[in-house]
Formats: structure tokens, C-alpha cells, sequence
């Protein structure tokens, strides 16, 4: 039965890169949850801005559009932080993406090198039952002669 010496460090290449790869997904829900902060950020802005050109028609006290002109003033730079936020995110997956891209190319080289192991030790197997069989013929075959 063949054992992979090196099965333990196999193992934990694999748990890395499981590891590395609930880290990259965390990562990637947290910049989908920042977008999406973005878009309602935005959205809101757009309303506002609708709001405003709706009081433009009506008479409204210029306090009430002094208080929404604020508003959307908050609002973009709000934008403005988010974008930095998301921008922070991006480059977070980035490099979870390229851990995980290094912790697969390690667990995958000793798949490999197991691989091989195993192609070797099942070789050397057949080979000495293949001279086991020949050693087996040649003293039947010397049984025979005499």
C-alpha cells in the first residue's frame, strides 16, 4: 500500500488555500455590499436632485431648499468616501485573488508530486511481480527438465 510521506504537507496546502479562498469570498461579498452602498448613495443624490427641481415650480420657504441643497452637497461626498472605500475593497480581492492564484499552484505541485509517487511506487510494484511471475516460471520450467 503506498503512503505519500509528504501527505501532512499536502493537507495543509490544502487547508490554506480553503482558508485563503473563504477570505477571498468575504472579501468579494464585502465590495458587492460597498457597490451596492454606492448605488443607493447615488440613487438618493438623484432623488434629491428631483426633489429640488420640483420646488423650483412651487413656492418653497429658500431655507427648505437651502437644507436639501446641503443634503446633496452630503450626499456626494459621501460618494466621494465610498468610492475610496470600494477602491480599498478592489485592492483587498485583488490580493486575496492572487494568494489564493499562489496557494493553488502550491497544493497542486504536491498533487503532482503525490502523483508521481504513486506512478513510481505502482511501477516498482508491477516490476517485481513481473519478476516474481518470471522467477516463478523459470523454476516450474526447472521442475519440468529434471
Amino acid at each position: 500500500m503506498f503512503i505519500f510521506k509528504l501527505q501532512s504537507v499536502l493537507e495543509y496546502r490544502i487547508n490554506i488555500e480553503e482558508k485563503i479562498h473563504n477570505e477571498f469570498s468575504e472579501k468579494k461579498r464585502e465590495l458587492d455590499t460597498q457597490r451596492l452602498v454606492m448605488k443607493s448613495l447615488i440613487n438618493e443624490r438623484n432623488n434629491l436632485i428631483a426633489e429640488m427641481r420640483n420646488m423650483q415650480d412651487k413656492l418653497v420657504p429658500a431655507d427648505n431648499f437651502a437644507v436639501h441643497f446641503s443634503y446633496v452637497k452630503q450626499v456626494r461626498e459621501n460618494e466621494k468616501k465610498q468610492k475610496i472605500i470600494i477602491h480599498q475593497v478592489k485592492e483587498e480581492v485583488e490580493g486575496k485573488r492572487k494568494e489564493l492564484i499562489e496557494a493553488v499552484k502550491k497544493r497542486k505541485i504536491m498533487e503532482k508530486l503525490k502523483q508521481h509517487h504513486t506512478e513510481e511506487y505502482n511501477s516498482n510494484l508491477r516490476n517485481l511481480e513481473q519478476k516474481a511471475s518470471d522467477e516463478m516460471s523459470v523454476l516450474k520450467h526447472g521442475r519440468r527438465g529434471t
